[in-house]
């Protein structure tokens, strides 16, 4: 089986998903359909593929990277999809041709490329002038005079010091937000959907009338559903919820803690009423070592085949 590859330095770049979209592009033409939500501020492509009909009437979204130093979910999602593509194609795999009848599954690898290769690579990642030197002045307000190490690796914002995931449109205003200004965390943003990469998610989310959504992050090893719904949809969630923590083996919480709101979990049953997960991969802090990749992938077995067959 195809494997998907990561630095051994830097963990699982923005290239290296790339090429390994390629690879898939390669091996499976017929089953797969990459395309581009858009390109960042920092001109990465913003990348979404789909396995199963454009047409399918039964639709999930999963995807991870919304916070830069949480890549070990963009490696996740991409080794999943080695192994569902596998067995999907796989002669004569008729369980997998039942699980993929009228349903897709849509798939947003790495949501904030920009984010993760400063996570990576630091403010050296950034292509753009303008945004270089504004990455390096939060680097310099909040790190210090040499922000190296363990300050960049922590970064979680997009390349304009925003965190994604407090800039949706779910209770946004009555979100925390003690910085007020861009940082390498934290910082919600002028308005909702105000990133590029967050209203691409929307747009897509609000395009596909996606039945069920999973946004992976890092860590915890646990799963967040609640987000003040009410009656069938906050009983659909919970059982996906419970569903999802029988195959993970991670503990079924509720609000992600004191700040729970402005995520994208939040607005998908907020706003657009669909049953949504924040699965937390990961045990230690993010970045999450390489060596905890193995035990995580196969804590992970499953979640997509249950995110379709439970529909």
């Amino acid at each position: 089986m195809y494997k998907v590859s990561s630095d051994r330095f830097l963990g699982y770049t923005y290239e290296n998903m790339q090429n390994d979209l390629g690879i898939f592009a390669r091996i499976f033409p017929e089953t797969i359909q990459i395309d581009s939500m858009g390109r960042t501020e920092d001109n990465r492509e913003l990348y979404h593929f789909r396995i199963g009909s454009a047409n399918a009437p039964k639709k999930v979204l999963i995807f991870g990277g919304i916070h830069g130093r949480e890549y070990m979910t963009s490696q996740l999602l991409m080794e999943q999809t080695t192994e569902f593509l596998m067995k999907l194609c796989r002669t004569r795999c008729k369980e997998y041709e039942k699980i993929m009848e009228g349903k897709a599954i849509h798939i947003v690898p790495m949501a904030n490329p920009d984010g993760v290769t400063i996570s990576q690579m630091g403010a050296m990642g950034i292509k753009n002038p303008d945004l270089k030197s504004m990455v390096e002045e939060i680097a310099l307000r909040e790190g210090g005079r040499h922000p190296q190490g363990n300050y960049f690796n922590r970064w979680k914002a997009n390349a304009k010091g925003v965190d994604l995931n407090r800039n949706f449109d779910a209770l946004w205003e009555n979100c925390e937000d003690a910085v007020q200004q861009p940082s390498r965390e934290c910082y919600k943003g002028q308005n909702p959907e105000s990133e590029t990469e967050s209203r691409a998610l929307a747009e897509l989310t609000r395009q596909e009338g996606f039945l069920r959504t999973i946004s992976y992050h890092s860590s915890g090893a646990v799963i967040y559903w609640d987000f003040y719904q009410e009656g069938e949809l906050r009983l659909n969630t919970w059982k996906f919820a419970k569903a999802m923590g029988e195959i993970t083996g991670y503990e079924v919480l509720g609000k992600n803690g004191e700040q729970s709101s402005g995520g994208y979990k939040d607005w998908a049953l907020l706003k657009m009423g669909i049953p949504s997960l924040t699965i937390e991969i990961g045990r230690l802090e993010s970045p999450l070592p390489a060596s905890s990749f193995g035990e995580i992938f196969m804590e992970n077995r499953g979640v997509w085949e249950e995110a379709l067959a439970g529909l």
